[in-house]
């Protein structure tokens, strides 16, 4: 019976690539890929002749299903993949993924590099449990709001961000979780891969390149009365002064730990 794959593609490094991706996108009559430029770059460099490929991104997902289905009916192979990593998790294709179990199609993975998984195993933390939250919210008060709701959840906190916003995401973890150690993982797989780890406040605020998958470590939930910077958290407030005085988090809690003593 004909099948609808879904496949993990390389997150940045080219020799990710399993011999099992190479079987499966070189024998499938259709691919439903995020960008179709990528996809073919990717389709190139691996040397795998180009089959129809479509493009299947957050705005004309559905409209996608006649296709796919027609084309697995008519004993065609379909395979979805997005522009790195596995598809469907924080990127189009669940639509799709679900239509295809409802229609009682088989839906087989073709495991392979995940950005997720990559970040979680290079943080050191204890993986067990971990949440994936995807990207944050951008206006500043979703933002408070969304890291209050993580913050209840037990275990560690996985999250997407791009990279010229990771600095603002920190601060406001900073200010929020003063007292849990987080890591940036940046340019996973790729020439210039760099994780950093470190307490929150001591982590930069200074943009980063690419995407960036941030770990935050398990602690304590944000209690009601502490979910304002202007709580009565001394590491809080601290790292809400860094950005004004022009200073780094440690010093901003140093010059309140001065004040206090006057």
């Amino acid at each position: 019976m004909p099948t609808f794959f879904v496949v993990a593609t390389p997150i940045g490094n080219l020799d990710d690539v399993s011999g099992r991706v190479r079987s499966v996108l070189g024998a499938v009559g259709l691919i439903l890929a995020e960008d179709t430029r990528r996809t073919r770059a990717l389709l190139s460099a691996l040397e795998i002749p180009a089959p129809q490929i479509v493009s299947c991104h957050a705005h004309n997902e559905l409209d996608r299903l006649g296709l796919v289905t027609d084309t697995l009916d008519h004993g065609v192979d379909v395979a979805l993949v997005s522009d790195a990593g596995t598809p469907a998790i924080s990127d189009p294709g669940a639509l799709v993924v679900a239509a295809m179990h409802k229609g009682g199609y088989p839906v087989i993975t073709v495991a392979g590099p995940s950005s997720v998984a990559a970040a979680v195993a290079a943080a050191g933390f204890p993986a067990t449990p971990f949440h994936f939250l995807g990207f944050p919210p951008r206006k500043a008060g979703a933002l408070r709001q969304w890291i209050r709701d993580a913050s209840q959840l037990p275990g560690v906190l996985v999250m997407l961000e791009r990279g010229a916003r990771c600095g603002k995401l920190v601060a406001a973890l900073a200010e929020a979780l003063p007292d849990r150690q987080a890591v940036i993982c940046r340019e996973l797989t790729k020439k210039h891969e760099q994780s950093t780890r470190g307490p929150l406040l001591e982590l930069s605020t200074e943009p980063q390149l690419g995407e960036v998958v941030l770990v935050v470590g398990p602690g304590a939930a944000i209690a009601d009365e502490d979910a304002s910077p202007t709580g009565p958290d001394l590491k809080g407030i601290a790292a809400a002064l860094a950005q004004r005085w022009s200073c780094t988090k440690r010093e901003a809690y140093q010059r309140l730990l001065a004040l206090e003593e006057e």
